[in-house]
C-alpha cells in the first residue's frame, strides 16, 4: 500500500492562510450579512492582501462554499445520521432527528444565515441554499417512512414528512431561539414534544 505524500511546508502555510481566512470571514458575515462584508474587510481583518484573499479562495463566493464544507462536521452529522439510522423505537427516531437539526442550527446558524442573505445576490449561494432545504426535506421525508414502517404514525407518511420539515427547519428555531429568545434546549425540547404528540399514534 502506497502511504499518501504529506504535504509540502508551503502547502501546509496555503491551507493555515485559507482556513485563517474563511475563519474570519464567517465572523464577518455573521456581524455584517454576507452582501455588506468586503472582500477587503475579510483581508485586513485576516491580516493579509486582497491579492492574497482572491489567491487563496478565487472569490467571496467561493469563500461561503468552503464554509458550508464545515457544516457536517461541526454539527457532528455524519454520527447522528448513524443513530437515525440505528433507531428502531419512534420516540427515539424522533429524538435523533431533532437532534440532528438542532446541533445544524445551534452550531452552523451562522453559516446557515450567511448563506440565506447571500441567496438574494449569488447564484451560486442560492444553489447552495435549495440543496440544503432539499437536504432537509429529504430527510425529514425519510424519517417519516421509517415511522410509517414501524406502523408507529398517527397520519400520512406524507403529512408526518411536511410537519417534521416545517417543525425542524432554519425557520423555526430562529423563530424559537433568535425571536422568542428560548434556549435551543427549550426549542428542541419543544419540537420533540410536539412532533410526538402530533405524529405517533
Amino acid at each position: 500500500m502506497t502511504l499518501p505524500t504529506p504535504p509540502t511546508l508551503r502547502q501546509r502555510q496555503a491551507q493555515a492562510t485559507r482556513d485563517a481566512i474563511v475563519a474570519v470571514a464567517r465572523k464577518l458575515f455573521a456581524r455584517r450579512g454576507y452582501v455588506d462584508t468586503s472582500v477587503a474587510e475579510i483581508a485586513e481583518e485576516a491580516g493579509v492582501a486582497v491579492q492574497t484573499v482572491y489567491k487563496s479562495m478565487r472569490t467571496k463566493a467561493a469563500i461561503l462554499m468552503a464554509l458550508l464544507d464545515a457544516i457536517d462536521a461541526e454539527a457532528d452529522v455524519p454520527r447522528l445520521q448513524a443513530d437515525i439510522a440505528a433507531a428502531t423505537d419512534p420516540a427515539d427516531l424522533i429524538r435523533a432527528g431533532v437532534t440532528l437539526t438542532r446541533q445544524m442550527n445551534e452550531r452552523c446558524g451562522d453559516i446557515i444565515r450567511a448563506l440565506a442573505s447571500a441567496a438574494a445576490v449569488d447564484g451560486d449561494a442560492a444553489a447552495g441554499l435549495a440543496e440544503g432545504e432539499r437536504r432537509h426535506r429529504d430527510g425529514t421525508g425519510a424519517l417519516a417512512r421509517r415511522l410509517d414502517g414501524l406502523g408507529a404514525l398517527a397520519i400520512s407518511a406524507e403529512d408526518a414528512a411536511v410537519q417534521f420539515s416545517l417543525l425542524t427547519s432554519r425557520h423555526a428555531y430562529d423563530e424559537l431561539v433568535r425571536d422568542r429568545g428560548w434556549s435551543y434546549d427549550q426549542a428542541a425540547e419543544w419540537i420533540e414534544r410536539t412532533l410526538t404528540a402530533r405524529l405517533l399514534r
